[in-house]
């Protein structure tokens, strides 16, 4: 009788690792791009008229605590053009009533009916009532 002996060679358990992969196809990507895309343009942002009026009223302020010496000397410091500037402090000129719209006004991003070159129309004239009507007709036409 022989004897038949086999020799079997094991390795021990190795403790078990589980990991999670996260697969992810291309159109679940390009969904979840364009909803966050669609939740960024539902947001409002002060419109960026306000932000200048808001920065004009700012630099009058300045001016007038002594901060600065004059336009010339803020257009100096912040790398404008005087004529710039002055494009700025002129949103000052409109009347208090259309300043208070103007700084509430805000928009979806990507989206601004009423800009600075349009508003520049209100302000043609230095009268108040004319400016109002100018600006009841601007704001009918960005509605």
């Amino acid at each position: 009788m022989s004897q038949h002996t086999e020799t079997i060679a094991f390795r021990p358990k190795r403790t078990q690792r589980t990991e999670t992969l996260e697969v992810r196809r291309a159109w679940d990507v390009r969904k979840e791009r364009a909803a966050r895309h669609r939740f960024q343009l539902a947001q409002r942002h002060p419109a960026t008229v306000a932000k200048r009026l808001a920065l004009a009223h700012r630099i009058a302020g300045d001016i007038e605590s002594g901060h600065y010496a004059d336009q010339a000397d803020v257009a100096r410091r912040h790398g404008l053009t005087r004529a710039r500037l002055t494009q700025l402090m002129n949103l000052l000129l409109l009347a208090p009533d259309i300043q208070e719209e103007v700084l509430a006004l805000e928009f979806p991003a990507g989206r601004e009916p009423i800009t600075e070159r349009t508003l520049r129309r209100v302000f043609e004239s230095l009268v108040w009532e004319d400016q109002r009507a100018k600006w009841a007709e601007l704001r009918d036409l960005a509605a």
